[in-house]
């Protein structure tokens, strides 16, 4: 008996996910709950610190129309549409000291194969004058919101495992009222 009991007591302080104690009564550990809601968690933060990024830039910087001087194209890859072609404008603004400065955005799209000299609205910090980003809902908000949405989906699956844990848990004190 005394063994019984060591071991039941070194077992309760060992770490665990789900357990059920000699009583019958089923406990979950928070990592269980970790564990279900890490993933969902992780991505809506991730999705929130760069909307917080494109915000801020947002907030802070001055905006100019920029004249496309140059693009650079190279082969690129996506799921969507597989191998492309991808684009990245190099654009000519004044800069808020007055001077003329040329910058890229620093990433690239099949879709901005921007005729050389034509206009478009960028935002530019204004204290690097390499740090442009172009005006538009893609370049600023998309992968934010795609991130949220990943996220979001996730939720649905961790509510299920959720509900699955909360109905085993109760299932344990479920069978001690039926056994009592």
């Amino acid at each position: 008996m005394f063994l019984r009991t060591a071991i039941i007591q070194l077992n309760r302080t060992q770490l665990f996910l789900l357990r059920t104690d000699p009583d019958g009564r089923r406990q979950a550990s928070w990592r269980v709950w970790s564990l279900i809601f890490l993933l969902p968690v992780v991505f809506l933060v991730g999705a929130t610190a760069l909307a917080w990024d494109s915000y801020s830039f947002v907030a802070r910087a001055e905006r100019a129309s920029g004249e496309v001087v140059r693009v650079y194209a190279w082969d690129g890859w996506n799921p969507w549409d597989g191998e492309t072609t991808d684009y990245s404008p190099v654009f000519r603004y004044v800069f808020s000291d007055g001077e003329l400065t040329e910058a890229s955005t620093g990433q690239s799209s099949p879709n901005w194969n921007y005729e050389i000299g034509s206009r478009h609205e960028i935002f530019f910090n204004p204290a690097y004058k390499d740090d442009v980003r172009l005006n538009n809902f893609g370049r600023l908000w998309a992968l934010p919101a795609t991130i949220a949405a990943i996220g979001l989906v996730l939720f649905i699956p961790a509510f299920i495992a959720a509900w699955f844990v909360r109905r085993w848990l109760k299932g344990g004190l479920a069978g001690m009222k039926a056994g009592a």
